[in-house]
């Protein structure tokens, strides 16, 4: 070869070497500015709780073709249900106040729908001291107290409670419609309950709730708790009941106090209606539930006796539209945008409350500070929307955040209804292929590399379904656009697996005919706008 030639060549390979490092950099500045989100092992694994999937008062169908596993026994009504009738409760100001007839043997049939569907149960356990006596009777009879404002179509003696110049009544007799009920009542249904169905209470699949909503007894139920709850009121009577149901079912879950909203965890309903803080002041300046945890790890400390398991609370957004049918424009991004009080510092609730709630945070907060090693629940929440796609997009996303932010038990008041977008967005991490896949149980770190505009529009969730060797990712998109997103997994290898989603254009869930291909220990995928994916990822050995 001679000078010239090797001269070409030499020049000519040169220009090679310079335009695979160009095209190199360019692809590297390419994938900088592409949207890309990074899935990897976390420092430490958490265990994604199973109970945070809980629904309320579900029918046996839906716990079924939902795979739910765990349901609530709850709502306003529990609160004067009498097990010994087992078809008798007390609607309260829901509706006139009056005993209605339910289901014959309804806290049987629940608990077989737990027993029968795998799932465990979650019991609201009575603490107001009175229970329905019978499925008739009422608690403003027009006769006795005279004229109301309203009366119940079927029945004209039921009235409201309010006289006709607008006053609630007051000084009536709670024996109208209900027999006392104190904490051996409560601690003979356990018995009962322990008795008739032995294999739930041994594998630990019964978990009590104290009441519901005790911060608003003297509305929903001022019949037979006209006064409001003071702190130490609802204390001592937890502390009596717990006490009973512990000397029955020692190993039982037992969780409380099942506050309704934001108020009741930082004040009693006493100074709510007095429009005061005396009754935080009298009790140390604290709020209510740090205050109340206090008191339950100081008698643990005094007598050896464990009574609370679980704080729990519920929480509906506020603002306005967001907890209804409503899918206009306006509360749809409201809808979205409002999940965000559940877990981060920087945000301010838009609604009344005005203020950042960072609830699941704030929570565990709260029990290590005042009670170390309690769990955490929400008892009982709902996003609205439920037959818009916004209403899934919604749930998806607070079911991710539940499981990321390591919640350890919530309920859905009351369920989806089947076929709505909203079951649809619950079904794809409970049992999106309708074979019961469902989304991992070991939390996978999620870390968004570059586009923070993309981020803001899309959240992806990540665990290992650890029994199958499966690497499960959720993706909600919550822009009115497509988007394109770049998977990539870090110390993890995994193949092409299966993919599902919802979108706005779509009926029910569908199965991808062409999964997008794992290629460089990632992917590339285009996501529908306002969609929700499940992508299922086989783990190489």
């Amino acid at each position: 070869m001679n000078k010239s030639t090797g001269a070409v060549q030499l020049i000519g390979l040169c220009a090679w070497i310079g335009g695979m490092l160009a095209t190199q950099v360019l692809a590297e500045d390419h994938a900088s500015h592409a949207p890309t989100c990074r899935i990897s092992l976390p420092a430490s694994p958490h265990h994604i709780s199973p109970e945070i999937y809980g629904m309320g008062n579900a029918l046996y169908c839906v716990l079924t073709n939902s795979c739910v596993p765990l349901n609530r026994w709850g709502g306003n009504p529990t609160s004067c249900y009498n097990w010994k009738l087992g078809n008798a409760w007390n609607t309260g100001r829901d509706w006139f106040f009056e005993n209605v007839t339910i289901e014959n043997h309804a806290w049987q049939e629940f608990l077989r729908r737990a027993e029968a569907s795998g799932g465990e149960a979650l019991v609201s356990l009575p603490l107001l001291g009175f229970v329905a006596k019978d499925n008739q009777s009422y608690s403003f009879s027009v006769r006795k107290y005279g004229p109301q404002q309203q009366s119940a179509p079927s029945w004209p003696d039921a009235g409201n409670g309010v006289g006709l110049n607008g006053a609630p009544i007051t000084g009536n007799d709670p024996h109208d419609a209900f027999v006392e009920a104190g904490p051996d009542f409560v601690a003979e249904w356990v018995r009962q309950m322990q008795h008739d169905f032995p294999q739930l209470f041994a594998e630990h699949r019964v978990l009590f709730a104290f009441d519901n909503e005790p911060m608003l007894w003297n509305v929903m139920h001022r019949d037979i708790h006209p006064n409001p709850v003071s702190y130490d009121e609802y204390l001592s009577r937890f502390i009596a009941m717990a006490h009973a149901v512990r000397q029955v079912a020692t190993n039982a879950v037992i969780t409380g106090p099942e506050s309704w909203g934001w108020p009741a965890y930082f004040q009693s309903a006493l100074d709510r209606e007095t429009k005061s803080s005396r009754d935080r002041k009298q009790h140390g300046d604290e709020d209510f539930l740090p205050w109340f945890l206090k008191q339950m790890q100081a008698h643990e400390k005094a007598t050896g006796e464990r009574l609370l398991d679980m704080l729990t609370v519920h929480f509906y957004p506020q603002a306005n539209g967001v907890y209804s049918k409503s899918a206009s424009m306006e509360t749809a991004s409201l809808r979205l945008e409002t999940v965000r009080s559940l877990y981060d510092p920087a945000y301010r609730d838009p609604s009344w409350i005005d203020s950042r709630v960072q609830l699941i945070p704030r929570l565990r907060l709260w029990v290590d500070q005042c009670y170390p090693g309690l769990k955490i629940g929400i008892t009982e929440y709902a996003w609205g929307g439920e037959e818009d796609i916004s209403g899934a997009l919604a749930l998806a996303d607070v079911l991710g955040i539940f499981g990321r932010e390591r919640l350890d038990l919530a309920c859905y008041w009351t369920y989806p209804p089947m076929g709505s977008f909203a079951a649809q967005a619950y079904k794809m991490y409970r049992n999106v292929d309708g074979c019961g896949a469902s989304f991992g149980d070991t939390l996978l770190d999620v870390t968004w590399i570059t586009d923070a505009d993309v981020r803001g529009k899309v959240s992806v969730y990540a665990a290992r379904d650890e029994s199958r060797h499966i690497v499960t990712v959720i993706i909600v998109n919550k822009s009115d656009h497509s988007k394109t997103l770049n998977l990539t997994f870090k110390d993890i290898a995994v193949s092409t697996g299966k993919g599902y989603s919802v979108s706005d254009h779509t009926t029910g869930i569908q199965s991808f005919e062409n999964p997008p291909v794992v290629q460089g220990g990632g992917i590339e995928t285009t996501l529908a706008p306002r969609s929700i994916y499940h992508f299922r990822f086989p783990e190489k050995p």
